[in-house]
């Protein structure tokens, strides 16, 4: 089964995201989230704790840091990503993977072709839009399987030959394009 498309910043952001949430990180940002919430509380209830429990100003300050953190902390990340890949100067890159029984061919726009035999393939997490392949990861866009190839097909194909597949398909991105 063959899947090529061009690497572009829309590939790379959803990439970048599904890797935050689902990847093998992704326990790490919630301990982040609550370090940061935890932190954020804790400074309440000592302010509050040494002015016997009156409010003042500063602890509605302390509480919208807190929310506009927990607002904004997505489109921080998108932001991040789309630095990220502007700096990378990868853009327009052609992708091309064939994945057959023995293993996944990638060819690279002019770079020399690898091969990934599945011995080396550690994770395969499924998405609504296509599939993260560890190590990596590399992102198999469910839309650009060529020669009639079905999403179905490649999963079973995955399923066999990976042994930590996942099926997060209902993981939804909060993106605005979707």
């Amino acid at each position: 089964m063959k899947i090529t498309y061009t690497w572009t910043q829309s590939q790379f952001i959803r990439l970048a995201l599904y890797d935050y949430e689902l990847g093998p990180q992704r326990l790490r940002s919630k301990l982040t989230m609550a370090l940061v919430i935890v932190t954020l509380a804790a400074l309440l209830l000592n302010n509050l704790y040494h002015r016997n429990f009156e409010f003042s100003i500063w602890d509605l300050v302390l509480v919208a840091v807190g929310l506009c953190w927990y607002a904004l902390r997505g489109s921080i990340m998108v932001r991040m990503f789309t630095r990220s890949f502007k700096r990378s100067g990868m853009e327009g890159l052609e992708l091309n993977f064939d994945v057959k029984e023995e293993g996944i061919n990638i060819q690279v726009t002019d770079r020399p072709q690898q091969q990934l035999e599945w011995g080396q393939i550690k994770r395969v997490i499924r998405t609504r839009d296509g599939f993260l392949v560890y190590p990596g990861p590399m992102w198999f866009p469910a839309a650009k399987l060529e020669d009639g190839a079905t999403t179905e097909e490649l999963a079973a194909l995955l399923q066999r030959k990976v042994e930590d597949y996942q099926d997060q398909r209902q993981h939804q991105l909060k993106l605005k394009d979707d």
